[in-house]
Order: C-alpha cells, then sequence, then structure tokens
C-alpha cells in the first residue's frame, strides 16, 4: 500500500448464499493490483452481493497516503462500512493527531501504557476473600489489613463504566460473577465494590515503577488514583471505548492503563474526550475484533493537550470531576485537580459545585488525605445531562456540524440529499428534534450503515426514546445559543 499497487479490496460476506456450497459465516475477497502509483484504490467491505458494488455508498476510496493518515504505526488497511463512515474518519484524522505516533515518535500526552496483572499467569498472587479472613485479615472498605500487611482489590474491566468505578462488583466477594452495584449503593460515597481477588499492595507498587537493569528507577506513578480502559470491547456494543478513574490498586489483564505525564485538570479532559461519543464513533470504524489493545488505542485520533484553551478547561473540567468524583476513595483525584488548577479554574469548579449537589463532609474512618470537598451526589438525570454537553461540547472540538453529529448517533436520521455530502453543514431537516419526523426518517432510510443501533434499541426499551440523540442535540442547541460551542480543534493536517 506504500507503493500504491493496491487497486481495488472488496470484502464479501456469504451470508446470502453467493457460494451454495460454503457456509454461510464464512468471507471472501476480491484483490486487484496495480503497478505503482498515486492513484487511489477502490475499497468495500461488508458487501452480500456483487449487486452491491453498485452502490455509491457501499464503495469509496482510499489513496496511499490515506493508510498513513489512518494507521501511521501499522500501515494496514482500515475497513469501512459505508462511503461516509471513510469521508468523516478521514477528515477526523487530517484535524486530530493520533494518541502515539511511533515514527517519528510523538506522544504529546507523555502517556505510558500499561498491563499491570495477568490472570492467568500472575494467579499465584492472588487471594480470596475466604482465604485473607482465614488468615486472619480484616476488611477495611474494599482492602484487606493485617497489621502492616493491606492487599489491594484486583479490578477487573467488568467492574467499571464511563466515569464510574463501582458500576458492578462481586457479591461478597465471591467468585460467582459480578452484579450491577444498585442505585442507592452508588449514591453513598462510602459504598465501595468488592472484587474476585485482591493482591499484596507490594505487588501493586512494583508494577507502578519502571526499572532499568541496575534496578534503579526510571519511570514511576506517583499519583494516587489510575486511569485505564477496558480491553474487551466490539464495534457492535452499547459502546466500545469505555474508560474511568479509579483508585490506587491492582488491574486485571482486561483492564488495560493509561498514565500521561501531564497536569490532572488536562487528564480529566483526556478522559472526556475519551468517553465522548466522537471518539467512540472513531473507535468503532477502528476496532476489528474484540479487543482494544495497545496498538489499536495508539493510532486513534486523540485531542493533545494543546487542543484545551483556559475557557475550554473551564467548561469541561467541573463536569468530568462531578461525573468521576462520586465516592470517598477517588479523594485524591480531586485534591489533585483542585491543587494544579490556575485561579480561574478553581473559580468554575467552586462555581459548579455551588450549583452541584455533593455529600455532607463527613469522610468514612478509612478515607486517608486531605480533599477540597466530598464528592458529588450520583443523580442519574443529572448525569446525562452532563454527559450530553460533553458529548457535544467534544464532537464540536473534533470539527463536528451538527448534520455530523446527527450522523454519529444515527446515520438513519439524515436525508438522502444530506447523505450525499456529509462534511458539508447542509441540513435538510429543519428541526432534528422534531420526534415523530425523526422516527419517520429512521423507518424510512435504507442506508446501510450503523453506529450505536444496539444504544439507540436500549434506551427505546428503557426510556421509550433514543435518549441520548435527544438530551446531545438539546445540548448542541443550548450551548450554540448560549455561545459556548467551541472552535473546532484543527492541529492536524488539514
Amino acid at each position: 500500500m506504500e507503493r500504491g499497487e493496491l487497486a481495488a479490496l472488496y470484502d464479501f460476506e456469504n451470508r446470502e448464499g453467493i457460494f451454495p456450497g460454503v457456509h454461510r459465516s464464512y468471507k471472501f475477497a476480491v484483490l486487484a493490483l496495480k503497478p505503482p502509483g498515486r492513484e487511489p484504490a477502490r475499497l468495500a467491505f461488508f458487501l452480500t452481493r456483487p449487486e452491491d458494488l453498485e452502490d455509491p455508498t457501499r464503495v469509496f476510496s482510499l489513496a496511499p497516503e490515506d493508510f498513513a493518515l489512518l494507521n501511521p504505526n501499522t500501515r494496514t488497511c482500515p475497513v469501512f462500512r459505508t462511503r461516509q463512515d471513510a469521508e468523516l474518519t478521514r477528515a477526523i484524522y487530517r484535524r486530530v493527531p493520533v494518541l502515539w505516533r511511533e515514527k517519528p515518535e510523538e506522544n504529546p500526552w507523555g502517556a505510558r501504557l500499561l498491563l499491570m496483572f495477568m490472570m492467568n499467569t500472575d494467579s499465584y498472587l492472588f487471594r480470596t476473600r475466604e482465604e485473607l479472613l482465614n488468615q486472619g485479615f480484616r476488611l477495611v472498605g474494599n482492602r484487606f489489613v493485617r497489621g502492616e500487611e493491606v492487599y489491594l482489590p484486583l479490578y477487573e474491566a467488568k467492574m467499571f463504566w464511563h466515569y464510574d468505578h463501582r458500576y458492578a462488583g462481586f457479591t461478597n466477594g465471591s467468585e460467582e460473577g459480578t452484579e450491577e452495584l444498585p442505585l442507592e449503593a452508588k449514591q453513598d460515597p462510602a459504598h465501595l465494590p468488592l472484587s474476585r481477588y485482591w493482591v499484596a499492595k507490594e505487588e501493586v507498587e512494583e508494577r507502578l515503577v519502571k526499572r532499568d537493569r541496575n534496578g534503579e528507577i526510571v519511570w514511576e506513578w506517583e499519583r494516587e488514583w489510575n486511569f485505564g480502559w477496558r480491553d474487551i470491547a466490539r464495534s457492535t456494543d452499547e459502546r466500545t471505548f469505555i474508560a474511568t478513574f479509579y483508585p490506587r490498586v491492582g488491574a486485571g489483564d482486561t483492564f488495560l492503563q493509561m498514565f500521561p505525564k501531564t497536569p490532572s485538570p488536562e487528564v480529566l479532559a483526556l478522559a472526556g474526550n475519551l468517553n465522548s461519543l466522537v471518539f467512540d464513533y472513531v473507535t468503532r470504524q477502528k476496532i476489528g475484533g474484540t479487543h482494544l489493545k495497545f496498538h489499536v488505542v495508539k493510532q486513534l485520533p486523540v485531542l493533545p493537550p494543546s487542543a484545551y484553551r483556559p475557557e475550554d478547561l473551564r467548561f469541561i473540567v467541573p463536569r468530568v470531576l462531578e461525573l468521576a468524583y462520586t465516592a470517598w476513595d477517588l479523594a485524591p483525584l480531586a485534591q489533585d485537580v483542585w491543587e494544579e488548577a490556575d485561579e480561574p479554574l478553581r473559580e468554575a469548579i467552586l462555581a459548579w459545585r455551588q450549583a452541584a449537589p455533593t455529600h455532607p463532609d463527613s469522610p468514612p474512618d478509612w478515607a486517608e488525605g486531605p480533599y477540597p470537598f466530598p464528592p458529588f451526589v450520583w443523580d442519574e438525570e443529572r448525569r446525562a445531562r452532563i454527559r450530553a454537553e460533553l458529548d457535544a461540547y467534544y464532537a464540536r472540538l473534533y470539527g463536528l456540524s451538527r448534520k455530523g453529529l446527527r450522523y454519529i448517533m444515527d446515520p438513519k436520521d439524515l436525508t438522502e440529499r444530506e447523505l450525499a455530502d456529509l462534511l458539508s453543514p447542509y441540513e435538510e431537516v429543519e428541526d432534528p428534534l422534531d420526534e415523530k419526523a425523526y422516527q419517520k426518517r429512521a423507518a424510512e432510510s435504507r442506508f446501510p450503515g450503523e453506529t450505536f443501533r444496539v444504544l439507540k434499541e436500549k434506551e427505546i426499551r428503557r426510556y421509550g426514546e433514543y435518549r441520548t440523540r435527544r438530551l446531545v442535540l438539546e445540548a448542541w442547541e443550548r450551548l450554540s445559543r448560549d455561545k459556548m460551542l467551541p472552535e473546532p480543534f484543527a492541529g492536524g493536517v488539514l
């Protein structure tokens, strides 16, 4: 592909029995090569019939430089379901750099990516609740203590969700499986989930440093909180990229770690970026299986620290802080943000806190260290509105128009004329918030692409509507009216 020898690549599924004697689950591809040159290659994926090649929404073109743009480290071929997905993703990559370019090396967040504990080869280090109780340890919060000895919980990917390190826990510390924490538990800032296993504090600390061959420390994570994402993920799930802050404890191999070198207020902006709908949309275009390993995440388009002006941080940081800081075990995160914020940002945080519900100033006995104020109250409706505002804000930072935002939430929302040129801000629909008109457009659409179909279906069952879509579009309108939408970031190769 670097030499421009790819002429065409057409990916087919045998779902409709193109080859009757072959199992319907099998896939095959048509590959055409040409002499080296700069002509774009024609590509199409997820085809089920040869006639699909006549559909202009299914076939797209990528020039040799586009492969380097979209996957600069691996130079592999990206997979898109529609021409619109290819064009929108390429436009985003031209505006926003990848998290970590390897050659020449560019790592604007100074991020270190880490796998802490393997669940198989490190299992000899793990202890169960029953084992620790039999050895005379007592449970303090969700840690086991015996004198000076401390065993920390081993968090697994299934235990957290966006901005929620208390999403689920193992009932009574058993090994039978996780259960989602009920609302009343999340509204108790002292309630902590129990893990399946615990690991000695010394083992966790040793994995948060890197030593050279002489044993000298060359890198060390010094904060009392961690930040990671779920490795197990699929493009067809409700959401794909799921990241959260959590205490300085252990993490299993499906819970991968990201340790940025930047000040903590900027790390909150990074968390808002990684948990946004627009970032999730791009991630869905880049994931080919069921894992979000380091090589995939490095090549995702992530806004660098330079993308955030002071006014951006004053908008983002208080909102992300409320979403993340809902329990006393993340007080160190709030303290770091407060200590490292400048005076205008502190004023913005204080103003936000005065309007937001927080818990009484009565930390549990196990809470340690200073904190700027008690945790925020877990309020489902308020959290949904805050996340919608962040989704609208980040969509604009990524350069999306309202039409582009409508597309990533549900491409069937757009008319044929709107889909013809997705990158144009032109909208044929006058009022996207007209629910009946939206439902009619979606029902009549024959567009082959999909984005957050599972999320949409789940919310319709639960709320009777695609709530996320409505809340995000309402937030876009509100921020636009109040002149609070940011200028798009343009630090790429536009």
